[in-house]
């Protein structure tokens, strides 16, 4: 069987996706979960499990299983989010087992966020309460389980966590980069796209949600892209790296209250040079809370979430305020670069301009307010979460003045 040559690029794994006929085909996937501990006044989170193909072909089906027989479902409950899950249990439904097929499996080097919805069902907590989620995966083809050629990261334990402590609870999930889309479509709910080619200009988004039981006042965040992509040139508001690969920001959306988000859209440029196909791996963004507030009242809450039209370069902040659960204040993204027809650059169809975005900072946009946390289950994990028993409510469409 055809394999695929995996090279470690300077600046970041490369996964070539086209077959090497002197190599082995490797199948790796990987699952982690992060966003597990539940500040002290939520009654939900979404946790986000994040499986990933390290190997070198995609598995026809994905067997993701869920353990939570160490749980007191009279203190937390959790539920995948996920259709087609079978459910099992000697007392309790504390076992899933749940198939993920098509746009839902990663291709190598790719990651895939699934939600994880954690409910406290207690208001009677005198203390932390603790306890281990054992979530693994297993690759399938022509009906039969593959040997993993890693098998220690496929699986483990993660504690839930029902903390004491209140403060804000912010989480990122950044998606790959695997379509040409234009800047001025970003915010669109089904934007137009194309296969992302070399000398290609697209977008990387971000969504940041507070999760926790104060206000985040103000924002910093900080994107590194992979290799092979820029960041579009720009004056003032954000900081750029000399190599235009790492964008940091200050971001002030008012105060972002529990269970309001945020989209960050930034304008960027494939390199024509590329090769491809191939999948380039190491980017990251990272996100952090400044000024974490306790909300005096409802009404300042509800008065407080409007979006400023502006970002701004980072600056000297006040100290940052301990996150109630970091676990989920990174995230890593690949970018999925396809051969363009006849195999010269593509068209670069995202345009000259910007299209009506402002070019002295990236795009931002409120998108949160939506009960049990779904906006990460919806807006941040559409592709690849169809969600039972929760109903989305649409994002706002309040966006800032250009």
């Amino acid at each position: 069987m055809a394999g695929v040559v995996v090279l470690l690029a300077a600046a970041g794994l490369v996964v070539p996706a086209v077959p090497a006929y002197a190599e082995e085909p490797v199948v790796d996937v990987g699952v982690t979960v992060v966003g597990t501990r539940l500040a002290a006044n939520r009654t939900d989170k979404i946790a986000v499990v994040k499986v990933s193909n390290h190997g070198t072909v995609t598995p026809d089906l994905l067997a993701l299983d869920y353990d939570a027989g160490n749980v007191d479902f009279g203190k937390v409950r959790i539920d995948p989010l996920l259709d087609e899950c079978d459910v099992d249990g000697d007392e309790q439904d504390d076992r899933w087992s749940c198939p993920l097929r098509g746009e839902q499996i990663p291709g190598p080097g790719e990651t895939v966020e699934l939600p994880l919805l954690v409910i406290k069902t207690t208001d009677q907590l005198t203390e932390a309460y603790r306890a281990t989620l054992a979530v693994s995966v297993t690759p399938w083809s022509d009906g039969k389980p593959l040997t993993d050629g890693d098998p220690a990261n496929n699986g483990a334990e993660h504690v839930i966590e029902l903390a004491t402590v209140s403060g804000g609870d912010l989480t990122v999930v950044a998606p790959d980069i695997t379509r040409e889309i234009d800047p001025a479509d970003a915010f669109d709910d089904d934007p137009e796209s194309a296969p992302l080619n070399p000398g290609d200009r697209t977008v990387a988004s971000a969504y940041v949600v507070n999760q926790g039981d104060w206000f985040a006042v103000t924002l910093s965040l900080r994107m590194t892209l992979p290799a092979g992509l820029t960041f579009e040139e720009r004056d003032g508001d954000c900081g750029t790296s000399p190599d235009l690969r790492t964008m940091t920001c200050l971001i002030e959306p008012g105060n972002l209250t529990s269970r309001e988000g945020v989209q960050i859209v930034f304008p960027v440029r494939v390199a024509s040079e590329l090769d491809a196909p191939a999948t380039y791996a190491g980017g990251s963004v990272t996100v952090s809370g400044t000024n974490l507030m306790d909300p005096p009242n409802e009404d300042s809450a509800r008065r407080a979430t409007a979006l400023p039209s502006y970002m701004r370069k980072l600056s000297a902040a006040p100290p940052i305020t301990e996150d109630v659960d970091p676990s989920d204040n990174t995230d890593e993204f690949a970018a999925v670069v396809t051969a363009a027809a006849g195999g010269g650059p593509g068209t670069g169809g995202g345009g000259g301009d910007v299209g009506g975005l402002p070019v002295t900072g990236p795009q931002a946009r409120l998108i949160g307010g939506i009960g049990v946390s779904v906006l990460l289950a919806g807006a941040v994990l559409m592709l690849v979460a169809r969600r039972r028993r929760v109903v989305l409510v649409a994002p706002q469409d309040e966006q800032p003045a250009a």
